[in-house]
């Protein structure tokens, strides 16, 4: 079933279709909003899924579900860093979003892959706002450049094109790194 078919369920009171797109959904999503936001990313993360679950009667099917997911999930990441007073991306301290591939990693894979990731967020944190949103979307969201496009309303080849000026910064803002 896609999501699309679970968002028409799920709008007409299907609580089992909900959980799946939550289910099916929830590491993207998050992953997006912890680049956004940090580590109030599971407060905006259950702010996003209220959202979603109060407009889905409203949501337009002809839409693909993950593009309106993400079009909330960027609001309510701007709303958030504006309660906070802060700007989006600043770059993350302690706390990791990312789940490492091996079950038990010892302390020095912990500390090796910590500070890897720690080396990726501040490179993103460095990206000028339009790019590092691009390439958060397109990584994390898994959009299409068509619908980043329409999320962020620019031609389809400005999407293009910042996501390519994104990938040449991170290239040379972490070559040489060996992680």
């Amino acid at each position: 079933m896609t999501d699309e078919e679970l968002a028409r369920r799920a709008a007409q009171g299907d609580s089992r279709g909900f959980e799946e797109l939550v289910e099916r959904t929830k590491g993207r999503l998050y992953s997006f909003l912890w680049h956004r936001v940090g580590p109030g990313a599971e407060d905006v993360f259950q702010e996003v899924w209220m959202k979603v679950w109060r407009g889905l009667p409203r949501w337009e099917p002809r839409e693909p579900f993950s593009a309106w997911l993400f079009t909330i999930a960027r609001h309510a990441a701007i709303d958030f860093a504006t309660r906070e007073g802060r700007r989006l991306a600043e770059p993350l301290e302690d706390a990791r979003a990312d789940v490492l591939a091996e079950a038990a990693p010892g302390p020095e894979r912990l500390a090796e892959a910590n500070a890897a990731s720690h080396r990726v967020d501040l490179a993103l944190a460095e990206l000028p706002e339009e790019q590092r949103e691009v390439f958060l979307l397109r990584e994390y969201g898994r959009l299409s450049f068509k619908e980043i496009a329409a999320l962020q309303g620019c031609p389809l080849g400005t999407a293009l094109a910042r996501m390519r000026y994104a990938l040449e910064k991170l290239k040379i803002r972490l070559e040489g790194y060996d992680a």
